[in-house]
């Protein structure tokens, strides 16, 4: 019996073990083009972390991870074109339009090979989002625009 509880005990704490902490991440750390260069694989987790979880109001994991690829995006050589595409599918909803600020960077860095319109990147993301709003898991309500898209 011990050694039952003993296993039980071994394998709950080492689920923590797994779980992404991201508010230690140091958007003070960003301060030369070689710091952003650094940041782009943690950029791309952050962003991945983003679409992989639900949304939660209040989560601090999420909002790090938001803040951090914002910040980058701030200062890194790529542009992104926020325009009004964007500001029609998200429709007013701040959850949705920073996810689909946090998504842009995902597609630009996984495509680095390829330069990417603006347009191609718009709809890469809007893949994502309705990926993202189609599972009901994700908490995430879609806008009338995103609905037809869904479908």
């Amino acid at each position: 019996m011990r050694k039952v509880i003993l296993c039980l005990v071994l394998v709950f704490s080492s689920l923590n073990l797994f779980a992404q902490d991201y508010t230690s991440l140091d958007v003070g750390s960003l301060q030369k083009m070689e710091d952003y260069v650094k940041a782009e694989p943690k950029v791309l987790e952050c962003a991945n972390f983003l679409l992989q979880t639900p949304h939660e109001k209040n989560n601090l994991n999420r909002l790090s991870a938001t803040q951090y690829i914002l910040k980058w995006m701030e200062g890194t050589d790529y542009t992104f074109n926020i325009d009004s595409k964007a500001v029609e599918l998200t429709d007013g909803n701040n959850d949705l339009f920073g996810l689909y600020m946090t998504s842009m960077p995902k597609v630009v860095l996984e495509n680095k090979d390829t330069e990417l319109a603006a347009d191609e990147v718009h709809n890469k993301v809007v893949e994502l989002l309705v990926a993202y709003c189609k599972n009901e898991k994700n908490n995430m309500k879609p806008t009338k625009k995103l609905k037809k898209l869904m479908k």
